[in-house]
């Protein structure tokens, strides 16, 4: 009995010691010495919450063979990320259908710096929607340059189609 104690007491001990170590209570290795060398200091920026929904059109209403004009507005202090894809639905019935956009999309990032806007043009005739109420998506990335954190968003935004 008298052995079980100390070995009992090592094994509770061990993790811990271990637990406390890596919560972060530990200061040695960061740079200054109040906290963990991994999280960002007060100093630099961090994605906490997703921005507001950085896409508007132009208009709400348009007909069949109007030019849609998307524009991505970046309000953060930090590069906002996004290409030229973009997904399409139609709600019928209640719910949101996926329109197959029949386009080949450039390839490319398209990088919006911070308080600044990026437009697409997008021709609906090359579409051909039918009418209805819309919904087009775009997927927009904000990520911090010093920590390389980043945050991926869905932009939306609703439309009309009149015949």
């Amino acid at each position: 009995m008298r052995k079980v104690v100390p070995v009992l007491l090592i094994v509770l001990l061990i993790p811990v010691g271990y637990y406390l170590a890596s919560s972060g209570n530990a200061a040695n290795g960061s740079p200054d010495g109040k906290g963990t060398p991994d999280l960002p200091s007060k100093d630099e920026p961090v994605i906490t919450t997703p921005p507001e929904n950085p896409m508007k059109l132009d208009r709400t209403v348009y007909s069949p063979t109007d030019t849609m004009v998307i524009t991505i507005t970046n309000e953060n202090d930090i590069n906002a990320t996004t290409s030229y894809h973009f997904k399409l639905y139609k709600l019928e019935n209640g719910t949101w259908k996926e329109v197959p956009v029949n386009l080949m999309f450039i390839e490319i990032a398209v990088i919006i710096e911070p308080r600044k806007s990026w437009e697409q043009w997008v021709n609906l005739a090359d579409l051909n929607p039918t009418p209805g109420h819309y919904r087009i998506e775009k997927m927009v990335s904000f990520t911090e340059p010093v920590n390389k954190m980043s945050m991926t968003t869905r932009a939306w935004a609703e439309f009309d189609v009149n015949g």
